[in-house]
């Protein structure tokens, strides 16, 4: 067997025609088919130890809901802070606690710690080093430039400065809700360092809101950390269809009486500027370059008649003037009948009153 298998040759075309076939399987080895690539547009990374516990339409909830929070904000620092406030949503996302501590605790700021009850849990409101210099100088009457200084931290004095416009956000928060869930928020603790602050373990899904906050144009921001878990309770009412439903039903006998009430409210917090002139008169230039201290200069007003008294520039009533507690005052007499336009703010009598100058 092996005498005749060394007789075999081949001829030249045989040897080429195995190298040609060996060098195409060479090919098909080396250059296999490339596999088509998955399509990736629709694939997004999940991480299952956070899982995302809220839907697209559960965050397009909780974005309206902070929306017309931002609005109702906005008109009340406004009249807080007698200057123009405009409060604006940032942004609105999810992701674990620890990444927002992070986010925050690069320079001493005011955290306050509030309750929503019936809601299970606390709720985490940041107030940025710069927005809470610029309150604070406000609230001191200041024009609200913020100081040099912005990384040091706030004092006891300046916290407690800054609970009136806690109390106005813990407002702003019942307000919004009020469609979804009625709530009653309370400041529970203020604190400084971000790291002392246990609202969610570190991995828990949290909600984060910004907003943009501009007073006298220096823009600054405040954020709101809400763990998953205190909106778990009404998770299925966190529906735009839902939220839309309650507005709806919320114009009742009931709520306009609510509504009413907290109008009346703010309305009594605000301050207005009242003023009561005497009638001027007339003198020549000639006499007024020979004034002296003692000269008596007569008004065209008699001392028992009435002077008018303006609330912001209005004529609205009649008052007669005096003194209470050594201190000039003014007696009201009546109201001054509507229209208040047609009003005129008092006319000249024949009988003149003298005033001494000093």
């Amino acid at each position: 067997m092996s005498d005749d298998l060394g007789q075999i040759q081949l001829s030249q075309d045989e040897v080429d025609s195995l190298l040609s076939m060996l060098s195409g399987d060479d090919e098909e080895v080396e250059s296999p088919p490339e596999p088509e690539e998955p399509e990736t547009e629709n694939v997004r990374p999940y991480d299952f130890r956070q899982p995302d516990r809220l839907s697209k339409e559960h965050l397009r909830t909780l974005r309206m809901i902070h929306e017309n929070m931002a609005r109702r904000l906005a008109l009340q620092l406004s009249t807080k802070l007698r200057a123009s406030v405009d409060v604006n949503l940032g942004f609105l996302e999810t992701g674990p606690y620890a990444s927002f501590i992070q986010k925050i605790s690069s320079a001493p700021t005011a955290l306050h710690l509030i309750s929503l009850k019936p809601l299970p849990g606390r709720m985490l409101v940041q107030l940025g080093p710069r927005l809470a210099d610029v309150l604070v100088d406000r609230l001191l009457g200041g024009t609200g430039d913020p100081s040099g200084s912005v990384e040091r931290e706030l004092t006891e004095l300046e916290l407690n400065l800054l609970s009136a416009i806690t109390s106005d956000i813990l407002g702003a928060i019942e307000d919004s809700w009020h469609n979804t869930i009625e709530l009653t928020a309370k400041l529970e603790e203020t604190l400084t360092n971000p790291y002392f602050v246990q609202i969610a373990l570190p991995t828990d899904t949290c909600i984060w809101v910004s907003f943009e906050i501009k007073i006298s144009e220096q823009s600054t921001a405040m954020n709101f950390c809400i763990p998953a878990s205190v909106l778990k309770p009404i998770t299925p009412n966190l529906s735009p269809q839902a939220w839309m439903t309650g507005a709806d039903n919320d114009i009742s006998v009931e709520n306009l009486e609510i509504i009413r009430k907290k109008v009346h409210k703010h309305l009594e917090a605000l301050q207005v500027e009242v003023s009561a002139r005497l009638e001027g008169t007339e003198i020549l230039l000639s006499d007024l370059l020979t004034l002296r201290p003692g000269d008596v200069i007569p008004l065209q007003r008699h001392i028992t008649e009435p002077m008018i008294v303006s609330i912001q520039d209005r004529p609205q009533l009649r008052g007669s003037i005096g003194t209470h507690r050594g201190k000039i005052a003014v007696e009201i007499i009546d109201a001054i009948a509507p229209p208040v336009e047609s009003c005129e703010v008092g006319q000249p009598e024949e009988a003149e009153s003298e005033e001494e100058v000093s």
